[in-house]
Parts: structure tokens; sequence; C-alpha cells
């Protein structure tokens, strides 16, 4: 049986954010909760895969959605930018 593995991908600017994140700590101080949940965290990198395209589109969208809202405009702009 595969053992699981569970990840979340952060779109923010990694600064000094840690590489796995417990549940525990992450939403109840700490405290000992009856099931444990670590999961890897995975920030924008170098790489040219789907995942570090995603971050990036994700970080363009977010600019043009403060820029012109939650608009087909701010959508517009994110896919010429992304395509350039």
């Amino acid at each position: 049986m595969p053992k699981p593995e569970l990840y979340v991908i952060f779109i923010g600017n990694k600064g000094c954010k840690p590489d796995k994140i417990f549940l525990s700590k992450e939403f109840f101080e700490g405290a000992d909760i009856d099931i444990e949940v670590k999961a890897k965290v995975i920030y924008e990198s170098d790489t040219d895969d789907i995942i570090n395209q995603y971050i990036i589109f994700c970080k363009v969208f977010n600019e043009q959605t403060k820029q012109c809202g939650m608009t087909q405009k701010a959508v517009t702009e994110t896919i010429c930018k992304k395509e350039k």
C-alpha cells in the first residue's frame, strides 16, 4: 500500500515559512488532537513544472484582481501576461 502524502500549495512569498506544516500547530495552537496531519508546503521555484506554472498564474491573477477587481478583464490580463 502506498504511503499517503499531503501537500499545500502556497502562492505567497516563502520568506522564512516552514517546509512542513502541522494541523495541530496551524489551527489548534499545538493542542494534542486525535488526528495529526503533516503537509509538505510547495512554494514557487525555478522549475518549469505544472505546479510552479500554477503558482505563477495565481500570483499574476491576484495582482490583476487587485487592479481590476474580480472581472473578466482580470482573467484576460492574467492570460495575456502569462503568455509573454
